[in-house]
């Protein structure tokens, strides 16, 4: 076994004083120097100036009001974020939400299904948010789109009181391209872009977006419009993406003072998901693929139609529930052991190329989204506003994966917003900007899963031979009624919130957020137990949520900050609902809560943006297959900046340290054969699951997350228009999964980018991994040593024309 690399410790107390007391001299020194109005004016210039040098928008130069409801520029908001430009964005070939790690602190995402569909903030799953509302869950079910972004917020930690109720982790709020600027101007002329993509192994996209001012019934409107397709294949065999995404953004001035905002999204997606390697061992990531070869001895496809079906297995008991380690191989059945054994003759020692994955071409996930908005602002003057946002989501999703496993879901979310902006000046130099307001959610669905019953034997299959009859599992979408969908939740859920915040600001430098909400929670669902019989259940609950936060802005460009909140989020499933065994148990609603201490500045006459954020976090979730809590606690470190020193360079920079621990032993899905003290080549035809504490797996168990995440960038543009890019990623070692048997090694990741712009014309070639490095990445699901090879150097070359 690789040895484990040294991993620093986060930085101690005496650090972090030596931090302040540094903050606290930055301020004592700026406030000895006598200060005129001219270096105000001068710097006013200069901020100017490097806004105009910062092509690629890599300084963050728009205010937001996403954080907290109250708008404020990213230095002067007490809570770690990040805001990704569009432009941004394409220069980096950022695709999915897994690639944001490249700008990103904090974030790491293993291979969940192969689906980027939800992006891991401080090792938590974070959610997914469209114009500040929550989205349906999406954790593998579809690509969750980057394509047709104005921005991106990252915001870390749980969801603003504004929002509702979240995880801890963080959240991902995507804001359309609409018909307005960063100013809230509307633009006065069509414009319109189109691009054509081509890449390797088969890829290949087009889009078209077009903008234009124009009058709705005599009053000024604007709408944008974006319409992208994809049909590519992978780096990985038998793996294919199909999607199409339609945006559009139209907004109205009914009159001066009333603005309508609608519009919505529509997302077609067809894809096949991916869970890497199995048969996973510390020679097979040292060696670089050197994998057990060996198809199951006994052929339990009776019928020859090339699928295994419930009463094919059913009489083998393919699951076996592991009560002790040692296992005693004679505790299983003398059926068992046959099924669960490899046929000798096929067992061998091969070596898998990086290509090869459990997935076949017959697997599918298909997706139909629609997401639309109708916001309605009233402004009373430059200090007062009055807005009413109706949010809809919708999503009907079928997925097969012939390892055994079959989806069904349908879901549907619709919420209304009433809120009060009103921003007054009790004293002199004191500020006060207020929030107000109410909503109400109500969530619809449907979550079908074919489970159990020995049912996704993962190690069953040879992935160097390929997939068979005896290892292909029949699915329940085909209506024949052999596989049912023996776990169903049908419900409804719904919560009614009031909230406030006040946002208080002295001599333009102190500045002290408090925020608090207040949520009753109300959900009913008909669903089956882990047996599949049916039982209706309703439950009710209140949640309180609240944020509070303090920060200075002292004249030498440093803003320290502290902030504290809590939070309560819904325990949801895959499909997006709360399944009966949690309502009957009372567990649905988890609490988690945060304390972040940081320092954010502008610098080096405003060319230079850097922010280094300290963090603790907790929260607990409830297990309904082992019935009991799981608790995790989580700390680190993070550190980002941007600068763009001319207007011919930029460079980012992204650092993590941290470190997620279960405080309380797992329960397992999948345990290796070998952990167990068994054979592999009599074991993995059958799976086996177990209770962490009746295994001998310990308490305090750290998180199959990398301990230190560093991400470069940085960017060359020429006067003539063309330019290039260079960064990489640094992924340090980890452990693939709870038990702790697989030591994943270091990485680093580069890319590369190469531009010409000329006229309406523009040419971008983007690569990754150009340097062929080999690194693999935790899957943990449901198995504890799955997990996915790398991807080799790819490249695609993105032409556009703009009118």
């Amino acid at each position: 076994m690789t040895k484990p690399t040294t991993v620093p410790t986060l930085p101690t107390r005496p650090v972090r004083l030596r931090l302040t007391l540094a903050l606290f001299a930055c301020y004592a020194s700026t406030h000895l120097v006598a200060q005129t109005a001219e270096p105000v004016l001068t710097l006013e210039k200069m901020v100017s100036e490097a806004r105009a040098a910062d092509v690629y928008d890599v300084l963050p130069n728009r205010e937001s009001s996403s954080v907290f409801g109250t708008a404020r520029t990213q230095q002067d908001t007490p809570r770690s974020v990040t805001l990704l430009e569009s432009t941004l964005i394409d220069l980096y070939g950022i695709q999915t939400v897994n690639d944001f790690v490249a700008v990103t602190a904090g974030t790491f995402t293993g291979n969940y299904f192969g689906v980027p569909g939800a992006l891991d903030v401080r090792g938590e799953r974070a959610d997914n948010f469209f114009r500040g509302f929550r989205r349906i869950e999406n954790r593998g079910n579809f690509p969750t789109p980057v394509a047709g972004t104005d921005y991106v917020e990252i915001i870390k930690g749980p969801p603003p009181p504004v929002y509702g109720g979240g995880k801890v982790g963080g959240i991902l709020n995507f804001i359309p391209k609409s018909a307005k600027s960063k100013t809230t101007k509307f633009i006065d002329k069509p414009v319109g872009i189109t691009t054509a993509t081509v890449g390797t192994y088969g890829k290949k996209v087009g889009s078209i977006e077009y903008g234009t001012p124009f009058t709705l019934l005599g009053k000024r409107s604007g709408a944008y419009a974006f319409l992208e397709s994809e049909d590519s294949g992978s780096y990985y065999h038998d793996i294919y993406n199909k999607d199409t995404l339609f945006q559009l953004a139209v907004d109205t001035e009914l009159s001066d003072s009333v603005l309508l905002e609608y519009g919505g999204m529509a997302q077609w997606a067809k894809l096949n998901q991916s869970l890497g390697w199995n048969r996973v061992t510390q020679a097979m990531i040292d060696g670089d693929g050197t994998y057990l070869a060996g198809r199951p001895g006994l052929n339990l496809d009776t019928n020859g139609n090339g699928f295994l079906s419930p009463s094919e297995v059913g009489a083998y008991a393919l699951e076996q529930f592991a009560f002790a380690n040692p296992f005693p191989y004679g505790a299983l059945s003398a059926s068992q052991q046959a099924a669960f054994a490899l046929d000798p003759s096929t067992v061998k020692t091969v070596k898998l190329s990086h290509h090869q994955v459990q997935a076949e071409s017959i697997d599918f996930s298909k997706t139909d989204a629609l997401t639309g908005f109708f916001d309605i602002t009233k402004t009373y003057g430059p200090d007062a506003s009055l807005k009413n946002q109706s949010f809809y989501d919708s999503m009907n999703h079928t997925k097969y994966s012939s390892y055994g496993f079959t989806a069904d879901y349908t879901d549907v979310v619709f919420e209304n917003k009433t809120t009060l902006h009103y921003k007054f000046e009790p004293a002199k130099d004191t500020v006060m900007d207020t929030i107000s307001g109410i909503s109400y959610r109500y969530t619809s669905g449907d979550e079908r899963e074919s489970r159990g019953r020995g049912y996704q034997v993962l190690d069953r299959r040879d992935i160097s031979y390929g997939a068979t009859g005896n290892d292909r599992f029949e699915g329940a979408h085909t209506g024949t009624g052999n596989v049912p969908y023996n776990w169903r939740q049908i419900g409804t859920s719904s919560n009614f919130g009031i909230f406030g915040l006040l946002d208080t600001t002295w001599e333009q430098k102190f500045s002290l957020i408090l925020s608090a909400r207040w949520d009753n929670y109300k959900a009913t669902t008909n669903g089956t137990d882990l047996g599949g019989v049916f039982a209706k259940v309703t439950d009710s609950q209140d949640a309180f949520t609240y944020n509070a936060s303090l920060s200075y802005k002292a004249p030498c460009g440093l803003t320290p900050y502290l902030t504290y909140a809590e939070s309560s989020y819904v325990e949801l499933g895959q499909g997006g609902m709360i399944d009966r065994l949690n309502l009957e148990g009372g567990t649905w609603l988890q609490d988690s809560k945060i304390t972040e201490a940081g320092v954010k500045g502008t610098l080096l006459d405003n060319r230079l943006y850097a922010t280094l954020a300290w963090y603790e976090q907790q929260k607990t979730a409830f297990n309904s297959q082992a019935g009991s809590f799981d608790r995790y606690k989580s700390k680190g470190l993070e550190f980002e900046a941007r600068y763009a020193p001319t207007k011919s360079l930029s460079f980012t920079a992204a650092a993590t340290w941290q470190k997620t621990t279960l405080l309380n032993s797992p329960f397992f899905l999948g345990v290796t054969p070998a952990y167990l003290g068994l054979d592999p080549v009599k074991s993995y035809g059958g799976r086996y699951v177990a209770v962490g504490g009746l295994i001998g797996v310990p308490t305090n168990l750290e998180t199959p997350t990398p301990r230190k995440v560093f991400s470069v960038g940085g960017t060359y543009t020429s006067a003539s228009g063309w330019g290039a890019s260079l960064g990489g990623s640094y992924v340090s070692s980890m452990y693939a999964g709870y038990l702790q048997q697989i030591r994943l090694p270091s990485y680093f990741v580069t890319r590369a980018a190469l531009f010409y712009h000329k006229g309406p014309w523009s040419l971008r070639l983007n690569a990754t991994n150009i340097l062929d490095e080999k690194y693999y990445t935790p899957q943990f699901l449901f198995w504890d040593t799955f997990i996915s090879p790398s991807v080799g150097p790819t490249a695609e070359l993105s032409v556009a024309y703009k009118w």
